[in-house]
């Protein structure tokens, strides 16, 4: 006998076809929905990051610069990390991206979080780091459009009531965004199969291991290491730059370059 049952995940839900991947006109509405918004700015670094190296979700959000970027590199895994079957690759900084990894020290994905202070009354801000942004991100594709509309079991859809607050009248629908955060990477893997960069280094900056122990853990240090990845990447990047400039850094308002841990505002 058990004292209580226990939780039982929902069987019938399915899980993200892997099949599923963003556009080029999409992955531009992404990161604009992302920068219009400061408290979603986060989700911008994050999407900049995912197409630039094809690395994990996790390893993304828990990357510090202070210890895994150097000489122009990202050491997915962290110094003193053991390696796990989800491995960690190294990758190149492309062009594009560098100049992103000089907005914040520390921690490269911060959210940040706006209060006033019960002291002064002043408005603040302070950076936190990122534990998950599934909500945030998801929030964001419906921003970008990038939903559809929300069905129940019987595959009928949903309605929310108005609010009235916003002085609405009628229902509107419950949108869902299209994809997680993971899409991303099935997206930078599909453009870079799409743009002719060889399977081996698309798998390396997966994280997968690839053949011979010592070329794993030294390829990193030739000239040559990831250079069509990088360029495939740099295409990408110049595909989104037909569409939008908010993947560039110095395009964009840099005003959070300088933030400190936390920012004081009249």
């Amino acid at each position: 006998m058990i004292a209580s049952a226990p939780r039982i995940p929902n069987v019938q839900s399915k899980g993200e076809p892997r099949d599923l991947v963003y556009t080029v006109d999409q992955i531009a509405a992404l990161l604009e929905a992302a920068w219009a918004r400061e408290d979603r700015r986060h989700i911008h670094m994050f999407a900049m990051i995912m197409l630039s190296t094809n690395a994990r979700v996790e390893a993304v959000l828990e990357l510090d610069k202070r210890t895994q970027v150097r000489d122009g590199i990202i050491y997915f895994n962290a110094p003193g990390r053991s390696q796990t079957k989800k491995r960690r690759s190294t990758v190149p900084i492309c062009p594009t991206l560098a100049p992103w990894l000089e907005v914040y020290p520390g921690r490269a994905i911060q959210w940040q979080r706006r209060f006033v202070d019960a002291a002064t009354g002043e408005s603040c801000a302070e950076l936190r780091p990122v534990v998950s942004i599934k909500k945030a991100f998801e929030k964001t594709l419906i921003e970008a459009g990038i939903c559809e509309h929300a069905r129940d079991a019987a595959g009928d859809d949903i309605w929310l009531p108005p609010r009235a607050k916003l002085g609405e009248t009628v229902p509107r629908p419950k949108l869902v965004g299209l994809g997680s955060p993971n899409t991303l990477r099935h997206t930078i893997t599909t453009e870079m199969h799409r743009r002719g960069v060889p399977q081996a280094q698309i798998e390396t900056a997966a994280g997968h291991r690839g053949q011979g122990t010592n070329a794993y853990h030294y390829r990193h240090l030739r000239p040559e290491y990831l250079r069509e990845f990088v360029d495939g990447v740099e295409s990408l990047w110049d595909d989104v730059g037909k569409l939008t400039k908010v993947h560039l850094r110095y395009q964009c308002d840099t005003k959070i370059v300088d933030m400190a841990p936390r920012i004081r505002r009249p």
